[in-house]
């Protein structure tokens, strides 16, 4: 387990520096001229052009202007954005609110998928289980803006049920429809992969042994079908929370979220290289984290498995 760990973190170092890298030398490449868009239709006189040049390094060449960053990211100096505000300030305001709507809607992904799709392999071919099938495809086909939209103008304006907008006075409320609206993509694919898995392994040898040996239906499905049908579930899951940060963009910018999502959208539109590949690194570091936690629980959901 030991080399294991050790090897996973070395190919986590290599991937995220890789990565970060690929990530800055676009910015860099479609960057024009960052300073203007900042100041919009506002010319900037040379003077004040010469000292924002030599304070975002900008007349340097790009692998020092990466040794720059990389420097400041591992030392815990992000910088300052293009806009002048420090980075840390701008990603501690901004990073919560869409923690705790990525947190909500996984958790209503794991919940209601995996409850649902393990409801739907026991009983194949019912009508829950065709229901199930078919509203799923429905909103795996549907792009996101769309479920937003719909969403939002019948459960907030026209039934009354939430909020149309982000209202902060709420609390964790606020957060409930647009997780919804977010987490319903990996809800629904996560319902037909578990189902998927549960009724393939109903049919597996060591189900039809442990019923020959008397066991009841409830603990084989409880403790040997549930058990090795998670797997897949769990790999897929695991890694979707990296993929809820990143998607919150849409969904953040539909319901007027002032999260992440709308400040990797602004860093864009501005070429704010450092902004962007901060945002973009702390993505990063979350999938390969999840990504490790969901091998080392390989082995808490089957023994047979083992790292080395």
């Amino acid at each position: 387990m030991t080399a294991y760990l050790i090897r996973r973190l070395l190919q986590m170092m290599l991937t995220f520096v890789g990565a970060t890298f690929i990530v800055y030398a676009l910015m860099f490449s479609i960057a024009s001229d960052p300073l203007q868009a900042l100041a919009g239709d506002k010319p900037l006189n040379p003077s004040q052009r010469a000292q924002l040049t030599a304070q975002y390094h900008l007349d340097e060449p790009f692998i020092k202007q990466y040794g720059y960053y990389m420097k400041g990211l591992v030392t815990g100096k992000f910088g300052r954005a293009i806009s002048g505000r420090q980075i840390a300030d701008v990603m501690a305001e901004a990073w919560p609110r869409t923690l705790q709507l990525g947190l909500i809607a996984l958790l209503i992904a794991i919940v209601l998928g995996i409850s649902g799709g393990v409801y739907a392999g026991l009983r194949r071919g019912g009508a829950f289980d065709q229901t199930s099938l078919a509203l799923t495809l429905v909103v795996i086909g549907t792009p996101i803006f769309v479920i937003g939209t719909v969403f939002q103008s019948v459960f907030a304006v026209e039934l009354g049920w939430f909020r149309p907008s982000y209202a902060p006075e709420l609390g964790i409320a606020t957060y409930i429809l647009p997780a919804i609206v977010l987490g319903l993509l990996s809800l629904a694919t996560g319902m037909r992969l578990t189902r998927t898995s549960v009724a393939e392994n109903l049919r597996s040898d060591y189900v039809r042994t442990a019923s020959s040996k008397g066991l009841t239906r409830r603990r084989i499905v409880a403790v040997h079908v549930l058990r090795n049908s998670l797997i897949p579930v769990v790999t897929f899951l695991g890694t979707e929370l990296g993929g809820l940060m990143s998607g919150a963009m849409v969904t953040e910018g539909i319901f007027n979220i002032p999260g992440i999502g709308g400040r990797l959208f602004q860093g864009i539109r501005l070429e704010d290289g450092p902004l962007v590949v901060t945002i973009v690194s702390l993505l990063i570091l979350i999938y390969l984290v999840t990504s490790l936690l969901v091998d080392l629980l390989y082995a808490v959901l089957d023994p047979r498995i083992r790292h080395g």
